[in-house]
Formats: structure tokens, C-alpha cells, sequence
């Protein structure tokens, strides 16, 4: 019975990492946009205006965008320029997951995107004057999501 409890226990937001084609790329500070949407059409029916029906139209996917401390690894910029050298004429093959963790290490959700891309690629702000941590940021466009 206990087990069945835990099972319902909600995920912390605060351990988690990205996997670009099955390999872990890094873990993050930030991770936001997983967002999918769909527009919604309303046809008026004649002789009957009381009410109108609703009707799905296209739907889309946001831009997720993550933030990590700049380190020694130059995966995800090596990711973007390979994108930049073809000048996005390269199939976009490229698979990813943003692994959510519980706070043994266990994986517990897996979002995975297809046909992924970097959209673009921002560098720290560095300062002299400052003591944080230099962050970077990627911003990575898909076409597919899927959850387990």
C-alpha cells in the first residue's frame, strides 16, 4: 500500500538533464516552453444561433528553451554550428529528451521531441565585478513530443 502512495507523489522541478540523439548532453539550470497548442475554429451553423461548433485546426509546438552553467563541453554549440555550416539545409533527423529525476536519480518522466533543431545559441554576460556562474542558452525547435 505504501508503494502504491509513493507512486502518486509529485516530482520535484529541480533535477533534470538533456539527451540529444541518446546522449546525455548536460544538466540544467533552467528548462521552459514544453508547450503544445492547437487553434480551434468556430463555425456558425445557420438556424441556429444559440451556439456555434468548434472544430480542431493546426496544432503547433513552442520552442523549449534551457539555461546550464558554462562548462568544458561544447556539445550543444558544435549541435548549432553543424546546423549554421549547412545553412539549415541538412535534414533534420536530430532526436532529443529532457529526463526529469527524482531525488535518488531515478528517472520518473521522459519528454521526448523529434526533429529537433537549435534554434539558436546564447552566451554568457561576463563581468569583471561579478561572482556568479556564467550561464548559457539553447533554444531548440521540434516537431514531434512524446511522454512517458
Amino acid at each position: 500500500m505504501a508503494d502504491e502512495a509513493s507512486n502518486r507523489d509529485p516530482f520535484g522541478n529541480y533535477y533534470f538533464a538533456l539527451e540529444i540523439n541518446k546522449t546525455q548532453v548536460a544538466h540544467f539550470q533552467e528548462f521552459s516552453g514544453l508547450k503544445t497548442s492547437s487553434q480551434v475554429f468556430e463555425i456558425e451553423e445557420g438556424g441556429m444561433n444559440g451556439m456555434t461548433h468548434k472544430r480542431p485546426g493546426q496544432s503547433r509546438y513552442e520552442n523549449i528553451v534551457l539555461k546550464y552553467a558554462t562548462n568544458a563541453t561544447q556539445t550543444l554549440l558544435e549541435w548549432r554550428d553543424k546546423y549554421l555550416r549547412d545553412n539549415f539545409t541538412a535534414q533534420k533527423e536530430d532526436s532529443g529528451a529532457v529526463i526529469v529525476y527524482d531525488n535518488s536519480g531515478t528517472e520518473v518522466r521522459r519528454y521526448s521531441f523529434t526533429r529537433a533543431w537549435p534554434v539558436s545559441w546564447e552566451g554568457p554576460a561576463l563581468s569583471a565585478g561579478s561572482s556568479e556562474i556564467a550561464v548559457e542558452t539553447v533554444e531548440i525547435a521540434f516537431d514531434g513530443l512524446y511522454v512517458k
